[in-house]
């Protein structure tokens, strides 16, 4: 398929890069980091309102080489129901064996729930 075939059908790409993203245990902030692209763009794309197609073109090519996934592999992605790994990105300076301890663990569980919540929202 075509970059000009998927810009047509933005929208079904939308819904496969949200379920990939998600299934890969990013956050749309730390997705967007990590694709080196900017927050507005990504949700511009995860809602499939970008309407300049050479942007299109660009961040999804960019998105599908860090996911390393071809538009075909995109297109045919269906979400995973039980999450088998997750992607994290920890602080610059975060020392290298660092865990958390049981409260912080369940504190940051919680924030992560609120920023899922209002990704739904916003």
């Amino acid at each position: 398929m075509r970059f000009d075939e998927l810009f047509e059908q933005r929208s079904l790409v939308a819904s496969k890069l949200k379920d990939c993203i998600r299934d890969k245990g990013y956050t749309k902030v730390s997705f967007a980091a990590k694709v080196e692209i900017s927050r507005p763009t990504l949700d511009k794309l995860l809602n499939g309102s970008i309407n300049s197609k050479s942007s299109f073109d660009r961040h999804l090519q960019k998105i599908l080489k860090l996911l390393n996934m071809t538009v075909e592999d995109l297109m045919l992605y269906h979400s995973i129901a039980v999450k088998t790994s997750t992607t994290t990105v920890y602080s610059q300076n975060a020392p290298l064996n660092h865990e958390m301890i049981g409260v912080a663990k369940k504190q940051y569980d919680l924030l992560l729930d609120v920023i899922d919540l209002c990704s739904i929202y916003y």
